[in-house]
């Protein structure tokens, strides 16, 4: 199992994609899971590896996902007594299961560093990417007629601004530095994309007026006021330089802190249901159902019970939430 998981690791780091270690730390028999017991848990909600069955599997997947949005670790205690102690790096469940070990786990985010797609070979484009590329970040250029003589630091080089070949949009930030050259072409298409930080290089005349295309051109108001111009913190740049480090700055913050969903602004939280589909989100909704009883994911593929409710099917984790429900169905479903 160790070499499965190892395996997916590196598969995972390669795609850049984000995900959790979850390990047993402590036990109190009888529990499934042992200290030592590890898993690795995807964005999608598929959790490989083992650190125990029933509820301690929901809520392992449901404190991860979390753990990954918040790329923030927690420890997570289940307990037949449970608690009401919750931090943002601790909090306590109750054990469910008739079992009734305890477990606690400690759930670690892995959070790939971000990459950054620059369009244009402007001046600010050309710094941008030395100092994101000093910076860890995977930075890719897209212009015409730009080569790698120009970007020396960047990962790689493309003649045209083509998003497709870019699959992963977790970690992933647009600069659009095209200053005047095909601005509203290259803006429409980052937009287009599933990223949720598309940044213009532009002064506020231009600004207003590359929203006002974009609406033109059928982009929802929605993702059009999403667009991030002018881009940068207002650091009172003046040298192409200077602007690079305050784009990169706003990037840098929005990476660390802004793409928290309890850190956005309200108009960001608006706006998400505008963004192109999410592949992962949609898997995770198809394959898991949220347990009415104790509100953690359980796997339609195996999950311990199915009943049948008013012609829906309704999925459990463990013996305990089953007979939970069936004692009072409506206080579950209609809560």
């Amino acid at each position: 199992m160790f070499n499965e998981i190892a395996l997916k690791i590196e598969e995972q780091l390669a795609k850049g994609s984000n995900f959790a270690i979850a390990q047993v730390i402590d036990r109190i028999a009888p529990s499934s899971g042992k200290v030592g017991d590890k898993a690795l848990i995807l964005e999608t909600g598929e959790l490989i590896g083992w650190i125990g069955g029933g509820c301690v599997r929901g809520i392992v997947i449901k404190e991860a996902l979390d753990v990954i949005r918040s790329k923030r670790y927690r420890r997570v205690r289940i307990s037949p007594e449970g608690g009401t102690r919750e931090t943002a790096t601790y909090k306590e469940y109750v054990m469910s299961c008739q079992s009734k070990g305890t477990l606690e786990v400690m759930i670690e985010p892995v959070i790939p560093q971000p990459e950054l797609i620059i369009v244009g070979k402007s001046n600010i484009a050309r710094k941008l990417s030395l100092l994101a590329a000093a910076a860890d970040f995977k930075v890719s250029v897209m212009a015409s007629d730009a080569d790698v003589q120009m970007f020396p630091t960047a990962y790689q080089v493309k003649d045209k601004v083509d998003f497709r070949s870019f699959k992963s949009v977790s970690n992933t930030y647009i600069i659009v530095t095209t200053q005047g050259e095909d601005d509203e072409l290259s803006v429409r298409k980052a937009l287009q994309t599933a990223v949720k930080f598309v940044g213009f290089v532009a002064s506020a005349k231009k600004s207003e007026d590359i929203r006002n295309y974009l609406l033109e051109q059928g982009i929802s108001e929605k993702r059009t006021r999403q667009l991030r111009s002018p881009v940068g913190l207002d650091i009172n740049a003046k040298l192409a330089s200077e602007v690079a480090i305050s784009i990169l700055a706003e990037v840098i913050d929005h990476f660390r802190n802004g793409n928290v969903a309890d850190n956005m602004p309200v108009h960001e939280k608006e706006t998400d249901a505008e963004l192109p589909s999410d592949p992962a989100g949609e898997k995770f909704a198809e394959d898991y159902y949220i347990n009415p009883v104790c509100n953690v994911p359980v796997s339609k593929k195996n999950p311990k019970h199915v009943v049948e409710y008013e012609g829906e099917k309704v999925y459990f984790c463990c013996d305990g939430c089953k007979v939970s429900f069936e004692a009072e169905p409506s206080k579950y479903i209609y809560a």
